[in-house]
This record gives C-alpha cells, sequence and structure tokens, in this order.
C-alpha cells in the first residue's frame, strides 16, 4: 500500500564563495580549481577577494590585480561544459573598507569584463562605535553584526551609484531584522544575505523579517521589492 506523497520541499539558492589558500602564490589556480571543482553544484559563483583574515588577499580589490584575476577565473568557467541554463553567475565580495578610489576602479573593471553582481560587504577591519572601546575590541580580524551595518550598507550604495544600477547586489553585513533589509534595498541591493543573526537567533528568523519587510514596502507604497531597490538614489536625483 502506497503512502500520501510527501509536500516537495522548495529549493533554495547555492552560492558556492570561492578564495585563495592562505599560502598559495597563485591566486588565481585556486579560484579556479574553485570554479571546476564546485561550479557544477553552484547556482551563482563568488569570488571573495575581501576577506580580513587571509593575509594579502584584500590586495587582489586592486584594478590591475582584479582584471587579471575576472579574467582568468571567467576563462575557466567558459570553458567549462554547462547545460541548457548555462553557466553560473559570477559575483565579486567586497571589502566595506575600500576607498573611493578603489570602488571606482572594482566598478569599472566589473562592468567591462562582464561580472554578474556584487556582493557588499565582507566583514571590516575597522572598529566603529563602542567597539573600540571594547576590552576585545583591539583583537585582529574581521568584525561582523550590528556594528558593521551602517559602514556595508553605506559601501553597498556607493558601488550601485558607481555601476549606474547595472549589477545585481547581493547586501550583507549586520542585517538583522526587516527593516535593516529594506535599508539594504532601497541602497541598492536586489538580495539581503544574513549570516550573524541567522547564527544568533536561527532560522525562525526568516519569516519574522519577511513579515517586517513586507510592512515597510507597503508603509512606503511599494508593492514588492523590485520597486524598491535603489529607492534611496531616486529621492536623491529627484
Amino acid at each position: 500500500m502506497v503512502g500520501p506523497s510527501k509536500p516537495e520541499v522548495p529549493k533554495g539558492l547555492i552560492g558556492v564563495n570561492l578564495g585563495k589558500n592562505k599560502t598559495s602564490e597563485d591566486a588565481g589556480a585556486d579560484y579556479s580549481i574553485g570554479v571546476s571543482k564546485l561550479g557544477q553544484f553552484a547556482d551563482y559563483l563568488v569570488i571573495n577577494i575581501s576577506s580580513p583574515n587571509t593575509a594579502g588577499l584584500r590586495a587582489l580589490q586592486g584594478r590591475k590585480e582584479l582584471e587579471k584575476l575576472v579574467k582568468r577565473v571567467k576563462n575557466t568557467r567558459d570553458q567549462m561544459q554547462w547545460g541548457p541554463r548555462g553557466p553560473p553567475p559570477l559575483l565579486i565580495k567586497l571589502a566595506p573598507d575600500l576607498t573611493d578610489a578603489d570602488k571606482s576602479d572594482v566598478a569599472t573593471v566589473c562592468l567591462r569584463l562582464g561580472v554578474d553582481g556584487l556582493v557588499v560587504s565582507n566583514t571590516t577591519i575597522t572598529r566603529p562605535g563602542a567597539v573600540a572601546d571594547h576590552p576585545t575590541g583591539s583583537e585582529v580580524g574581521g568584525l561582523s553584526g550590528k556594528p558593521l551595518y551602517d559602514l556595508s550598507t553605506a559601501a553597498l550604495s556607493d558601488m550601485y551609484r558607481l555601476t549606474k544600477g547595472k549589477l545585481p547586489i547581493i547586501g550583507c553585513g549586520g542585517v538583522s531584522s526587516g527593516e535593516d533589509a529594506y535599508r539594504k534595498i532601497r541602497a541598492g541591493a536586489t538580495l539581503v544575505q544574513l549570516y550573524t543573526a541567522l547564527a544568533y537567533e536561527g532560522p525562525s528568523i526568516v519569516p519574522k523579517m519577511k513579515q517586517q519587510l513586507a510592512a515597510c514596502l507597503q508603509e512606503d507604497g511599494f508593492s514588492s521589492v523590485q520597486e524598491a531597490i535603489g529607492a534611496d538614489h531616486l529621492v536623491k536625483q529627484s
């Protein structure tokens, strides 16, 4: 006797975050190997050049270094065999601590070489606000969570402006509520990611945030997330 069929569980997206080994002398080779080994499982690929915990990694955000890396990784991806959907999109994950000149260079490279999107941002090496006065505030490493929020959102807004809204941006860094997600979207985020809040509160935070986000959209007269993307920039222009 056959029992009732189980309801199909919706499948989520799988993003593969690629980095280089700490002791590697050829960063491009590490990223290319990551693409060739893991690309088949990915809905999107991320070139992570912004982790502060890997020595020298953030140097890859320089214009010449980034151009060289993107060309090599794209070439590896494009030479692989893909199904009808084609290759997974290629995104670049940035630090929130970039200078204005660095941000401009990154935007130029991404638009010229056909990068598919950005992830903004990774953790910060700065210690904003009260964190600097905390007994452990001077510890080495990337800072995540709520203290990162304003810095990462400002970087997101800058990259949306510099890319003229042409690239999808995944907004992350300090998001812990639907209101936080909404601010990221208005700053230019197409999608929003959770890290620290998910670790502390678990998956139950997601439906709560969705309700809060829906309320924010309704209050400002938006019928969808799509309508709200980059809304802050339209306000400034008008």
